[in-house]
């Protein structure tokens, strides 16, 4: 093998390696809901204990392929996304079906009402873009989208099923435009939603609606990131 050859062969080899060394890091400080969640929940109890960790994380690679995926990896949003862990990407989700739902939720005009979805929801429905925004990205695509939601009576149950229903069918819209060999890994992020409503699933969606669903997401992820780093900015 000649020098050049093989000084191109070791640096790959070695960001190989690096990147190997950051996706473990990265999968060390998730919650044990996103490194079992496949479990049944009896199992997942038993297996909590720490002395199991190591061996879940490295099932969790397997499983999700992830360790065969390093080189889309890096190019990918997927360090960033697992880097909000559970809560952090719940909260993403539960913000962009906020988004879908901005016209329901500005014909709401009891602040009582609007204080009881905060609570349900995890987040300040009452300064939220959904309910004061009149331009912008996020603001653009959610009336393109124009999600409907049958709550006539603006019930707070059917309001908050159709928020959760349409920020799980954003983000698995938004997982369906990544490379192929990396939406194991992103399916296997999904949060358990508020309240634990598993019952609440996405549905198949026509491609056009797809992508304006994936790039809602998109518009909403870049703005809790930005948010983040001003935050950071501020606190130096």
């Amino acid at each position: 093998m000649t020098g050049p050859v093989a000084s191109s062969t070791e640096r790959r080899a070695a960001q190989r390696l690096k990147t190997l060394i950051d996706v473990s890091d990265l999968v060390s400080r998730f919650d044990d809901h996103q490194i079992n969640g496949d479990l049944m929940p009896a199992v997942a109890e038993r297996l909590s204990a720490r002395r199991f960790r190591s061996r879940l994380e490295r099932r969790f690679l397997r499983r999700t392929g992830l360790a065969d995926s390093l080189d889309t990896l890096a190019d990918s949003e997927a360090p960033v996304v697992a880097g909000l862990g559970e809560a952090g990407l719940r909260a993403v989700i539960v913000d962009t079906g906020v988004m879908c739902q901005y016209a329901i939720l500005r014909r709401i005009v009891d602040q009582s009402v609007l204080a009881e979805l905060s609570r349900h929801l995890g987040l300040d429905l009452i300064r939220h873009d959904a309910r004061r925004a009149v331009q912008g990205m996020s603001i653009d695509l959610a009336r393109v989208i124009a999600s409907p939601c049958h709550a006539a009576n603006q019930e707070t149950e059917t309001v908050i099923n159709a928020i959760l229903h349409d920020g799980l069918q954003c983000w698995t819209c938004w997982i369906h435009g990544q490379s192929q060999s990396l939406r194991p890994f992103f399916n296997a992020l999904t949060p358990s939603l508020p309240q634990d409503r598993g019952v609440i699933a996405s549905d198949g969606c026509h491609p056009r609606d797809c992508r304006r669903r994936a790039d809602l997401f998109a518009a909403r992820l870049q703005k809790v990131l930005k948010d983040r780093n001003d935050s950071m900015q501020r606190d130096a």
